[in-house]
Parts: C-alpha cells; sequence; structure tokens
C-alpha cells in the first residue's frame, strides 16, 4: 500500500512538473515566434511589400512558410527560459525540497524535463530535415511569383530590391515604364563570397516586360558601368545604351541549388549524382547535414544545463542563475553561427565546432548536477 501511494505520488509530482514545462514553453514559444516572424517579414518580403498591397493568400502564405524555420530558434530558447522559471519558482517556495525529502533524488524529478526535451528534438530534428528546407525554397519561390503576377511590384523607387541571387537594384523615382537614377550591382554568388564584380548606373531606363518568355529587360540610357576585379579595382566604361535581361523567372527558379533548400536525403542524392563537385561545396552540403543532427539536440542539451541551474537557484540569486543560463544559450547559438562561418573544406574540423556545444553542455550539466546533489 505504502509502495502504491509513493508510486502515485510519483506520478503526480511527474505530470505537475510536465505541465509546467509544456504550458511555459508554448507561451514563451507564442511569444518569441510572433517577434521573429514580424523580423522575417519585414527582412525577406520587404521589396514586395513596401509601396503595394499584397494579397491577402500570398502574405499567409508567406507567414506559414516562415513559421518552420523560426521555430527552429524559438523553441530551444523558449524551452531553456521555461525550465529555468518554473524550477526557479519550485526552488523558491521549497517545493523541490520537499520532493527530497521524500526521497527522490535530482535525476529522478528531472526525468518529466527531460522527457520533453527529447520529445522538442525529435520534433526540431524533423523541422530541422524535412520542413524547414522546403519552407525556405517555397518564400524565395513565393518572392518570384508574385513578381510573374504583377511584373509592376518590381522596381519600385527608394526600394533595394534584393529578389535576385546575384544582384542588388535600386531605383530613385519611377514615372510608368520609365525609370530614374538606377543602380545595378551585381554581386555574384557564394563562390566568390557575394563580392561586387560589376556596378552599372543609368540616368533613365525603359522597363519591358515579356511575360511568355519570363524575362523583364531594362534599356539603359547614360549609363556608366565600372568593372571590379579581385583586386577591388574599378575600371569605368561610359556607354550610349545597353539592354541587359536583369530578371529571368525561369532561370531564377532553375538555379537555386543550395544545401539550405534540400532535405537530407535530397542532399545525399545530390551529392551521388555529382561525384566531380568543387570540394569544398561538397564539404558545404556534409556540413549542412551534420549542422541539423546536432542542432536538432538543443533541447537536450539545454535540459542538462537547465535543471540544476533553477534547482540551486533561490529568489535572491534567481536573476543571476537566469541570467548564466541565457548566457548559456547564446553561446549554443554563436557555436553553430561560428561553425556556419567557418570557411574550411575539412568537414572534420567543422563537425567538431557543430558538436563542441553539445559535448560541452553535458559536461557542465554533469559538473552542475554533481554540486547539486551535495546542497
Amino acid at each position: 500500500m505504502l509502495l502504491r501511494t509513493s508510486n502515485t505520488s510519483m506520478l503526480t509530482a511527474d505530470r505537475y512538473i510536465g505541465k509546467q514545462i509544456i504550458s511555459t514553453t508554448l507561451f514563451a514559444v507564442m511569444i518569441l515566434s510572433g517577434v521573429f516572424l514580424l523580423g522575417n517579414v519585414f527582412k525577406e518580403a520587404r521589396p514586395l511589400f513596401v509601396g503595394q498591397h499584397p494579397s491577402p493568400y500570398l502574405f499567409l502564405e508567406f507567414i506559414v512558410s516562415v513559421l518552420p524555420f523560426s521555430l527552429m530558434f524559438t523553441i530551444p530558447f523558449s524551452f531553456l527560459a521555461a525550465v529555468m522559471l518554473v524550477f526557479g519558482r519550485l526552488s523558491g517556495d521549497n517545493e523541490l525540497v520537499a520532493m527530497r525529502m521524500a526521497g527522490r533524488s535530482l535525476p529522478r524529478i528531472a526525468i518529466p524535463v527531460f522527457v520533453v526535451a527529447v520529445t522538442l528534438s525529435a520534433f526540431c530534428f524533423w523541422l530541422n530535415v524535412q520542413i524547414a528546407p522546403r519552407a525556405k525554397q517555397n518564400v524565395q519561390d513565393l518572392l518570384v511569383q508574385a513578381v510573374q503576377e504583377d511584373p509592376n511590384k518590381f522596381l519600385d523607387p527608394g526600394v533595394v530590391q534584393t529578389q535576385l541571387d546575384d544582384k542588388r537594384i535600386y531605383v530613385t523615382d519611377r514615372k510608368g515604364d520609365i525609370l530614374y537614377g538606377v543602380h545595378i550591382h551585381d554581386i555574384g554568388n557564394d563562390s566568390n563570397q557575394y563580392r561586387e564584380t560589376l556596378y552599372t548606373y543609368a540616368e533613365r531606363a525603359h522597363l519591358a516586360i515579356d511575360i511568355e518568355k519570363g524575362q523583364l529587360e531594362l534599356r539603359l540610357e547614360d549609363a556608366t558601368i565600372e568593372t571590379i576585379d579581385k583586386n577591388g579595382i574599378h575600371t569605368p566604361i561610359t556607354v550610349a545604351a545597353v539592354n541587359p535581361v536583369i530578371f529571368d523567372f525561369n532561370v531564377e527558379r532553375k538555379k537555386r541549388i543550395r544545401a539550405s533548400y534540400m532535405t537530407n536525403s535530397e542532399i545525399h542524392d545530390y551529392l551521388e549524382a555529382t561525384p566531380n563537385l568543387d570540394p569544398e561545396k561538397r564539404a558545404e552540403f556534409k556540413n549542412q547535414i551534420t549542422h541539423r543532427r546536432s542542432y536538432s539536440l538543443a533541447c537536450i542539451a539545454f535540459a542538462l544545463v537547465g535543471v540544476p541551474l533553477g534547482m540551486t537557484t533561490r529568489r535572491k540569486e534567481s536573476s543571476s542563475g537566469f541570467a548564466f543560463s541565457l548566457a548559456i544559450g547564446m553561446g549554443y547559438f554563436l557555436f553553430h553561427i561560428f561553425a556556419n562561418q567557418s570557411d574550411s573544406e575539412s568537414t572534420e574540423v567543422t563537425t567538431i565546432l557543430y558538436w563542441l556545444p553539445n559535448i560541452l553542455a553535458l559536461l557542465i550539466g554533469y559538473s552542475l548536477f554533481r554540486r547539486a546533489r551535495r546542497r
């Protein structure tokens, strides 16, 4: 009878802690996701939305497409905040002391947290591997689709147009199909780290749209072209008129072969189909897979650190413990950002950089658990 009562009380405590963690995490996810969504909407869709009124369907589809890769960041950070807040309150109200006096060890008290952490990590893995890559590709396709449906949305004055991967375009003024003060920056591609290779300026330009061919042309007048070599030396050339095709809808859709736009299975298939791929490019695709696997374990890593920190936090020192946990969370994200920005062709080095945050979280969590058990 005593054993049955003890098991019942343990399950009750598990449900209580689990509900607190889940509800707090969901609330934090909603708040942070709203902030991330607003930032991504203004960042990704600003060239189309400024001065225009996109259809509600397009706007809603854009929001749905942006949400998955916003959740990649908001779920782990929200979970860490939830663990710290819940266990800080339980510690401040002496509920953790009561549980320990009932004979429960610290790892046993933390079981509901790790169950939630494993569930969220599995969900994040699914997001990172399957949903987020397709969502990123869909966002770019939506921007191209919007221009296809209404080409006049493109080249609005006063807005830097970023729909093209290899160009940045700015128009000072526009009257119908005549543009004034046209600036075109050719920034190349990821092979030259998007370094500017050509700059074109025209006093006037006539806009011509061919929907059947899927092309948009500018007939430039009084144009000045500057070629820029790898040393950054500008060589100006003045021409009377030039007719560059600056936007090809069909080409823009076909040329987007990026690791971040592909699922893991698609990356494997692409690498097998292109055995002669540049070693640096091949390493980039392989590193993307490693990044997704490592980053998906962020919730488990944060549980290892957040639980003992929350358990040892008292009311008078809650702010310092919470700040320390946030610093650990920011450090985890910065590690991944640094690994993403590394130019190393060695997949082994990048793999170490990606997995190092999880290893450090395990070591720090183990140390904090041992210290907490002695108190």
